[in-house]
């Protein structure tokens, strides 16, 4: 376990991208917050003003609830990107600079290296994005608070510890939703990163791009593509669809109206219905098979290839 442990501290060493990106996007967010740039925007032409005193204490808590949700959102969406290129150059880069010959001469077994570069792919970079979205969190709750407070609105509902620790579940149960639902993508990833003789990124992104292209030009459907799209971007459509569903079903409404149904949109809810979903456990049995896979090729992949 120690030894898989200092694996797993090694990458997080050298591939400071790990923690550079999520120190920008906070970085980002206290600027926005400096200067003044925070707020609950407007709602159909009504004021922050109006949009706030408009809502009852439940509500602004629903509210507040569904900005960390989407906050949580963007943190996750920038992870995403360095976990991609991670898992993509984890194992090609070993071979490459040919340092995978000092790391065979060690008493580490392939299976080790491989399921430590997953972990910090799957896992780690997870985590990271939850820990940075809820220091977010914490930054824009300073921002809106302070907001309200010089509009003359109350501003201890930003504080309350069902919203403190509401913003902490929400952005825990995205790392959770995260790690399962992209487990697939990163062990293919792995296995692209581990055959590619060169050019990992085409050896991972050409074959089912030129599937999808072929599909289309010859049976005229579109079936891998949806499912390369539902892959890649079914996790982020939770919000997306709850919001574009509350605004159809509030529009032209009045704005006590508007407000309610928006506000109840359950976030936690939404997410938990992946847990439910086949997708998502035949996506972690296919994990599996790609892990397994790519440890084969790294064991007889010719390291000057």
């Amino acid at each position: 376990m120690s030894r898989f442990f200092w694996l797993v501290r090694r990458e997080v060493w050298e591939h400071k991208a790990i923690w550079v990106a999520p120190a920008i996007v906070i970085a980002c967010m206290i600027l926005l917050v400096m200067t003044g740039n925070v707020h609950l925007g407007e709602m159909n032409g009504e004021s922050p003003r109006m949009f706030i005193a408009e809502l009852t204490r439940n509500q602004q808590v629903g509210l507040l609830l569904m900005v960390y949700a989407g906050l949580s959102l963007v943190v996750f969406m920038v992870m995403g990107v360095i976990g991609f290129f991670y898992a993509l150059d984890s194992l090609y880069a070993d071979r490459r600079d040919r340092s995978v010959l000092f790391w065979k001469s060690l008493p580490l077994s392939d299976a080790e290296t491989v399921l430590s570069k997953f972990s910090v792919a799957i896992v780690v970079i997870p985590l990271v994005a939850a820990a940075a979205a809820m220091v977010a969190q914490f930054v824009v709750a300073l921002g809106i608070s302070a907001k309200l407070s010089l509009a003359g609105l109350p501003a201890d509902v930003i504080w309350q510890p069902e919203v403190i620790l509401g913003g902490i579940a929400v952005a825990l149960l995205w790392c959770v939703t995260a790690i399962l639902w992209y487990a697939p993508v990163i062990g293919y990833l792995m296995l692209a990163s581990a055959w590619a003789p060169r050019g990992p990124f085409l050896w991972a992104v050409l074959p089912p791009v030129g599937i999808w292209v072929l599909e289309r030009m010859v049976m005229h459907s579109e079936y891998v593509g949806d499912f390369i799209t539902q892959r890649l971007f079914g996790m982020y459509s939770v919000l997306r669809s709850g919001g574009d569903s509350a605004e159809r079903e509030v529009s032209g409404g009045k704005v006590g109206d508007r407000l309610e149904r928006i506000t109840e949109f359950d976030v936690a809810g939404a997410l938990k219905e992946f847990y439910s979903s086949p997708e998502l456990w035949l996506g972690v049995l296919a994990a599996a098979a790609l892990l397994a896979a790519a440890m084969w090729v790294r064991r007889y992949r010719d390291e000057t290839a």
